[in-house]
């Protein structure tokens, strides 16, 4: 057997550092991600945090023993705002204690917001809240106490939304006196912004990102039409207009959905609303006319969200000042189906009679249904009601061949004294509850199940002109990206990795609140390429932790190898490039891992339905060996208990199982492996 050795650049094995928080960092947050490098032969690591600089371990906060699997750690309990802390790490090899791995500060911002929360019922959704104020301009998180988590600190970013992997969008205000003042962007809570749109058009109500990488969002576009005759009709012919109803001579403002490039933010589609809806379509009961006279400016359409639709490449949008949501054909532009009031030029195709008005937010379910937050500024006209009153909606949509038909699914009204002519969305939770959230009461999230019980709700304590709340959403948590990336055999004090049988062996370990998919390109200078792709989950699903393990083929003895991440939202630590060289340096009695072999080669492999595999242990051990299909879901247990030092056989029979790729995972306490195995039927 060849002995290969692994050198890899971008992360620095030859001796531990603290990576994060780096030194004299100040972090807008009190749940802290601790992260540092692996050492040589150490399989487990020792965390101490504390107020004491000259007494870390003896007076720690944190106190966090015997961490293993993972070089990260998630404090979500311990620490406060407006604190100093110190932190190092103890690493260990087999019990014995080595080297302290540096030692770092931090300091914890200023709380912000002033929410407080009301839990009503246990049956509330697990996790984070976040919400975004406009006018006094911030962001924050809270807990389902309302203790406050994270803030947006000295930036001045407002939330719109998030998607399902933990990307966060939104806005930034840049100054009242600017044009353009509220720029799109992507946000992180480590590093604020990722994004930023070119601030060519004014965007300040809905960004997010494609599945092609790219950023669309809703910019401003102008033309002009008539002023149409109505009770404000004096006031615009007292100014000099015709205001007949059809002469050309007014500014009308709409709105324009663009794409732009992830890199280089040029315009790569649009679609405006100038080219697609009717002019005859305008709003002549929520006051907008009036509105226009003072600020010589007709505001047509307000579109103020959009969703993509990835199954139907289809775009939703809601144009709260026409009632309307649109679904639009991506990348055709064509209008599919118009839902909502009827107009002028009957442009509607389903929805008449469902009476929301001045919505917003939009999200498509699972079961296809639309899911809005109707603010109802009409809604004594369209539902004649006697007081204005809110709605979250769930709209069943049937698409037919010349439009659609629609009915109310679900409705929740909210109580009067949350009424919210403005701002707001609806969000379905995983446990299929509803979190709506109004300005009304100061600005207030109210979470109800489908029955429309009143589980949890929170206040944010916001009162206009300074502040309203804009949106919020319920969350897994604040840290979307938080991975550890382990070479187990990484056993040396050098900058080498021993290679057992042809196998570069890579262990990911998910600590962040979402599950995340990697796309990875394996080049090999003399031969094919290879696509890796795999789903890991949080540590919280420890059953669905993905341990992965690359097999090369090796074609010479200098062979070269690069492992790039494809994903390209996602950067796994800092390694978007991970180099390998294979060479015959050493024999294997000079190379002390011999002893570290668990987990031998499966055989025959493929199989057919029986495959068997031995396990070599050098002293008494905790032995777990299981199944695992290719998505990280545990099928079967194998084996479970304590063995004494020696070698075993073990089998297992797919046959109730489909052909394909398998993994077969064999852990102790100090060391994980694991062995691609493939059914064949």
């Amino acid at each position: 057997m060849k002995k290969y050795f692994l050198s890899f650049i971008l992360i620095n094995l030859y001796f531990g550092a603290l990576l994060y928080p780096e030194d004299g960092s100040i972090m807008n947050q009190i749940y802290i991600k601790f992260e540092w490098e692996q050492e040589a032969g150490n399989n487990y690591y020792i965390l101490n945090v504390s107020e004491n600089q000259n007494d870390i371990q003896g007076d720690c906060i944190v106190c966090e023993q015997f961490i293993s699997g993972s070089l990260i750690y998630i404090e979500k309990n311990l620490l406060e705002w407006d604190k100093t802390y110190y932190w190092h790490v103890i690493s260990y090899e087999n019990n014995n204690q080595g080297d302290t791995i540096g030692t770092a500060s931090f300091s914890t911002g200023t709380q912000i917001a002033n929410a407080t929360t009301a839990l009503y019922n246990d049956n509330t959704q697990a996790g984070l809240t976040i919400f975004g104020s406009f006018f006094d301009y911030y962001s924050a998180v809270i807990d389902e106490d309302g203790n406050e988590i994270w803030n947006s600190g000295e930036q001045d970013l407002i939330f719109y939304n998030t998607d399902q992997y933990g990307r966060f969008f939104g806005a930034k205000f840049i100054g009242n006196n600017v044009e353009n003042n509220y720029p799109g962007i992507k946000f992180s809570f480590d590093n604020g912004i990722d994004w930023q749109e070119p601030g060519e058009n004014f965007i300040h109500h809905d960004i997010f990102q494609l599945p092609n990488g790219n950023y669309i969002g809703l910019g401003t576009s102008y033309g002009q039409g008539p002023i149409p005759i109505g009770p404000w009709t004096p006031l615009f012919q007292g100014l000099g207009f015709e205001a007949d109803g059809e002469t050309i001579e007014f500014d009308w403002m709409g709105d324009k959905i663009i794409e732009w490039d992830a890199d280089t933010k040029e315009e790569v589609w649009s679609w405006d609303v100038f080219d697609y809806f009717n002019q005859a379509d305008y709003d002549s009961l929520g006051g907008i006319w009036f509105e226009a006279y003072n600020t010589n400016r007709f505001d047509w359409t307000h579109a103020n969200a959009i969703w993509f639709d990835e199954e139907d490449s289809a775009i939703y949008l809601s144009s709260r000042h026409l009632n309307r949501i649109t679904k639009i054909a991506y990348p055709s532009g064509d209008v599919l189906w118009n839902l909502g009031h009827e107009l002028g030029s009957g442009d509607i195709d389903c929805g008449q009679n469902i009476g929301f008005s001045f919505q917003h937010s939009l999200q498509k379910l699972n079961n296809g249904n639309i899911l809005t937050f109707d603010n109802g500024n009409l809604s004594r006209e369209f539902l004649n009601q006697d007081e204005k009153t809110s709605r979250s909606i769930e709209i069943d949509i049937t698409e037919t061949a010349t439009g659609c038909e629609a009915s109310l699914a679900w409705e929740y009204v909210l109580p009067e004294e949350l009424y919210g002519y403005l701002s707001g969305n609806t969000q379905k939770l995983d446990n299929g509850n509803y979190l709506s959230t109004t300005i009304g009461n100061g600005g207030t999230s109210l979470e109800v199940n489908e029955s429309g019980d009143e589980i949890w709700e929170a206040n944010y304590n916001l009162q206009l002109p300074d502040g309203l709340v804009y949106r919020a959403m319920k969350i897994p948590g604040i840290f979307p990206i938080a991975y550890s990336l382990i070479f187990p055999q990484f056993e040396t004090s050098t900058s080498y990795i021993y290679m057992q049988d042809e196998q570069l062996e890579v262990s990911i370990y998910n600590n962040g609140d979402y599950a995340q998919l990697f796309n990875y390109d394996l080049q090999v200078s003399q031969a094919e390429d290879y696509d890796i792709i795999f789903t890991i989950t949080p540590e919280h699903h420890p059953e669905h932790t993905k341990i992965s393990t690359f097999s090369l083929s090796v074609a010479g003895d200098n062979e070269e190898f690069s492992l790039t991440n494809k994903t390209g939202s996602f950067i796994l630590n800092a390694n978007e490039q991970i180099e390998l060289y294979f060479n015959d340096m050493l024999d294997t009695e000079s190379n002390n891992l011999t002893t570290n072999f668990l987990l031998g080669n499966p055989y025959p492999n493929p199989f057919n339905p029986i495959v068997n595999f031995n396990v070599a242990i050098s002293e008494m051990e905790l032995v777990k060996l299981n199944i695992y299909d290719i998505q990280g879901n545990k099928i079967q247990s194998i084996y479970s208990g304590v063995l004494p030092k020696g070698e075993y056989s073990f089998n297992w029979n797919g046959e109730n199982y489909a052909s394909g790729m398998y993994i077969v995972k064999c852990e102790t306490n100090s060391i994980s492996q694991n062995k691609k195995i493939f059914l064949m039927k």
